[in-house]
């Protein structure tokens, strides 16, 4: 006599294995995606390791240094005794849009720094 639990586990038996071949094909999938992104990382590594570096924070310190102080020369060099419609009014205005320049300049910089980093 035949018992009736016989053609279920052969049923059960195959799916297992159809189960676990495919389990086996999803791993090695999965195993040359990692492979290509491992590849690509390095690619983007050596990349970024050709990169010029651009401004270091000591440079960007310094630059933000020297603002300062000519700003404070700027202060100091007009003092507070100028009054409207004297011939220094102008200098001073020149003086102000040279800062503002440079400054815009700077912060140029900065964002196109922060254009190559990837976190800024």
């Amino acid at each position: 006599m035949r018992s009736p639990i016989g053609p279920i586990l052969v049923v059960f038996g195959l799916a297992t294995t159809v189960v676990l071949v495919l389990l086996l094909f999803q791993n090695l999938g999965m195993r040359s995606d990692l492979e290509t992104a491992r590849s690509d990382v390095a690619a983007l590594r050596s990349e970024v390791a050709t990169l010029e570096p651009g401004l270091t924070d000591s440079d960007l310190d310094t630059r933000l240094d020297e603002l300062e102080a000519e700003i404070s020369d700027l202060l100091i060099t007009t003092g507070p005794g100028i009054t409207p419609g004297t011939a220094t009014d102008g200098a001073v205005v020149e003086r102000l849009d040279e800062i503002v320049e440079r400054i815009q300049a700077l912060d140029d910089r900065i964002d196109e720094i922060c254009g190559n980093v990837p976190v800024c």
